[in-house]
């Protein structure tokens, strides 16, 4: 089990809808499953270091359920590098894959992307060094929009301390249209005072080497959009 680091205070998120796929800096596993809607329980293993998963005989593919996934979230999964996993119904799901099915697993287990189709119930989630790199395919692109809003506002909770109220949906729908552009949102410059907080963010394209994006922050200096938070509502803010 780990203990939780500095949390990551800077958000990237790029997506590319014709593939419901979104890349993404700042998003680690643990905030992830705390903020889905409707957490996965089951999930089959396809890169991890995660001692307690159980061995499927018939596909050789490890995976936990519900008994297994508490302790998953908890372990050091920074430490594992590569982290892949899609989700799954039931565990007899695991029993009926095709031998297609298994090579879409491995092929996305080791390339991070599909052969044809990707096996999963709702996602299918790689990581390298969790929260510096995250590709996600997802099978409803609302539960991306949910997601985003609800890792925001719990990043801003342990950041700023206070009690943050849920993203409203007119305003999460705008933060997911930014993703296609490359929405960058910068915690650490955040402006905050007795009744409102001020979040810094912008667009800067599609990347995939984070390190890139990480670089970028320092370069901005100013910044035309603002999400506002005052008295439990929110909004968004453009200024000329």
């Amino acid at each position: 089990m780990k203990k939780r680091k500095k949390i990551r205070d800077l958000i990237y998120v790029s997506s590319e809808y014709q593939t419901n796929c979104f890349y993404s800096y700042g998003v680690e596993f643990h905030e992830f499953m705390d903020c889905v809607d409707n957490r996965p329980e089951n999930l089959l293993l396809l890169k991890h270091n995660f001692d307690s998963a159980q061995l499927n005989q018939y596909s050789r593919f490890d995976y936990v359920t519900k008994q297994e996934i508490n302790e998953l979230i908890e372990d050091n999964v920074y430490c594992y590098g590569d982290f892949c996993w899609v989700d799954f119904s039931k565990e007899e799901d695991l029993d009926a894959l095709s031998n297609n099915h298994i090579a879409e697993l491995l092929f996305f287990g080791h390339l991070a992307k599909p052969l044809h189709n990707i096996p999963k119930e709702r996602f299918a989630y790689f990581a390298h060094d969790d929260g510096w790199f995250n590709k996600l395919y997802v099978t409803e692109l609302n539960d991306y929009e949910i997601l985003l809003a609800r890792i925001i506002a719990l990043k801003l909770h342990k950041i700023t301390g206070r009690k943050i109220f849920a993203i409203p949906e007119d305003i999460s729908s705008l933060l997911i249209d930014y993703t296609r552009d490359g929405l960058f949102i910068d915690l650490s410059k955040v402006i905050k005072s007795k009744v409102e907080l001020k979040i810094p963010i912008t667009t800067i394209g599609h990347f995939t080497d984070m390190d890139k994006v990480y670089d970028i922050r320092d370069e901005i200096s100013d910044y035309t959009v603002w999400l506002v938070y005052s008295k439990k509502l929110w909004k968004l803010m453009k200024e000329d």
